[in-house]
């Protein structure tokens, strides 16, 4: 250990240096090694007035790391090693403004003249903050069972940047919302921690850039850029697979980030498993955090993010015709909100209210097969088709009469309304004046029942036929 005095120091920064050395003992046998190898071994000391220690870290994250997680044990153990009770505070450090302790670069002026070269609280060097979607917030986000876990999982890693799954891996078909949480996750963090760098980028864009820099010869300043992020976002890295220098480099670039604590995301249209091409050490390292799937969502998730998308947009739209385009769209939410905006544009171009007619034309159009358009039965249509069978009134069906015939015409409605009109028990419910679990109930019971009780089966078979499908 040094114990002079150096050019510059006075006794206090003597007495700092001795302690923090004293200290790097202690701490490295109080914490766990990789803990000590990656956050302290980097930091230095600053400064020190007698009642205030400043200690320098290599960059933002590794201030809100360790003095969210070490803070009081580091102040608990330099108090020790100086003798009495000091505040310390961890400031980001960048690398030209680290002190070499016993030099004095030729050019600056001598101790008693010279500007101090370091300051409390130094900004960190520019770096090009992301390019993300304003649209793409975890608000705006809707979630439901198919999506749950992935929706979780970003949320807890934009929380606590590197602290609860590392590496998070979401994988989905195409149009789920992959992109939509990796934009999430950068928005939150930049708001919540704007000192951290976030990077989000395709694994398509890390190919090009790659060799581009292989290319103009600039592979350093591409290394730099992605290897001192705080926040590594990567979409698409299924891109990457079977490019043999690029993987090469993705994962250096992986482990250099991954063994630094700082947060690593990755999104892909198929599980690790799945990734043939791409070498076994990059998918076990994928499957080292949490992988999150994102399924087509059901319909009710449908209807929430068409109802969603409606109120961002701006768009009134009954719900009749949600609850339509819901049945008619399945398995990608881009597709179920671009049905959602044309309708609205074609509205608004013609200048007419949005109906089931106009939606079903955008849908035939467009979308999907026409048949498959007209296919799906009105409530309507539904009741219309079950008076006729019946004989009875819609009055009659809706109505609280509870003769049997009417009874067994108002759960078969319910039925079809539910299995052929694809309406929720909600919608239903309140069609009848009935809770969703009555009609739960009124449900089951057709179900059940049908090729057990032949009258039944009869009934449904005929209104299927009228229905059309």
């Amino acid at each position: 250990m040094d114990d002079q005095l150096h050019l510059g120091e006075d006794e206090n920064m003597l007495a700092l240096r001795r302690a923090w050395d004293r200290a790097m003992h202690t701490l490295a046998n109080r914490v766990n090694k990789p803990s000590f190898e990656s956050w302290f071994k980097s930091m230095k000391p600053v400064s020190f007035d007698g009642e205030r220690v400043t200690l320098g870290a290599p960059s933002p994250f590794a201030c809100e790391w360790v003095s969210k997680r070490y803070g009081n044990l580091v102040r608990e153990v330099l108090s020790q090693h100086l003798g009495k009770t000091v505040e310390v505070a961890i400031v980001y450090l960048p690398p030209e403004k680290r002190p070499v302790l016993g030099e004095t670069p030729a050019e600056e002026c001598p101790p008693a003249q010279r500007e101090p070269t370091i300051t409390l609280e130094p900004e960190p060097p520019p770096f090009e903050k992301p390019a993300l979607n304003p649209k793409y917030t975890f608000e705006n986000f809707v979630v439901g069972n198919s999506n749950r876990l992935a929706q979780a999982g970003a949320m807890s890693v934009a929380r606590a940047p590197g602290q609860s799954y590392n590496p998070l891996f979401i994988y989905g078909g195409a149009g789920l919302g992959k992109t939509h949480l990796m934009h999430a996750i950068g928005h939150y963090v930049l708001q919540t921690h704007p000192r951290l760098r976030v990077a989000y980028l395709s694994g398509e864009t890390f190919a090009q850039q790659y060799i581009t820099a292989l290319r103009e010869h600039r592979i350093d300043a591409f290394r730099q850029k992605y290897r001192n992020v705080d926040v590594w976002l990567v979409d698409d890295i299924q891109f990457i697979a079977g490019k043999e220098h690029t993987k090469e480099e993705f994962f250096h670039t992986f482990n250099t980030l991954y063994q630094m604590g700082r947060q690593v995301v990755f999104a892909s249209d198929r599980p690790p498993r799945e990734l043939h091409t791409m070498d076994d050490r990059l998918r076990s390292r994928f499957e080292a955090g949490l992988i999150a799937d994102i399924a087509p969502p059901e319909f009710e998730t449908r209807v929430a993010i068409l109802q969603k998308r409606a109120q961002i947009e701006g768009i009134q739209i009954p719900d009749q015709v949600i609850y339509h385009i819901a049945q008619a769209v399945e398995g990608n939410v881009r597709t179920l909100e671009g049905v959602l905006i044309s309708i609205a544009a074609r509205a608004s171009v013609h200048g007419k209210p949005i109906t089931l007619q106009l939606a079903n034309e955008v849908l035939a159009r467009h979308y999907v097969d026409e048949k498959q358009v007209h296919a799906i039965p009105s409530e309507q249509a539904v009741l219309q088709a079950v008076c006729q069978r019946f004989g009875l009134s819609t009055q009659d069906i809706l109505g609280d009469q509870r003769s049997r015939e009417v009874l067994m015409a108002r759960q078969i409605a319910m039925y079809l309304l539910r299995e052929k009109a694809q309406l929720p028990l909600q919608q239903i419910g309140q069609m009848f004046g009935k809770n969703h679990s009555t009609v739960l109930h009124a449900y089951n019971r057709v179900k059940t029942s049908l090729n057990k009780d032949k009258e039944l089966t009869s009934i449904i078979y005929d209104l299927s036929a009228v229905l059309g499908n």
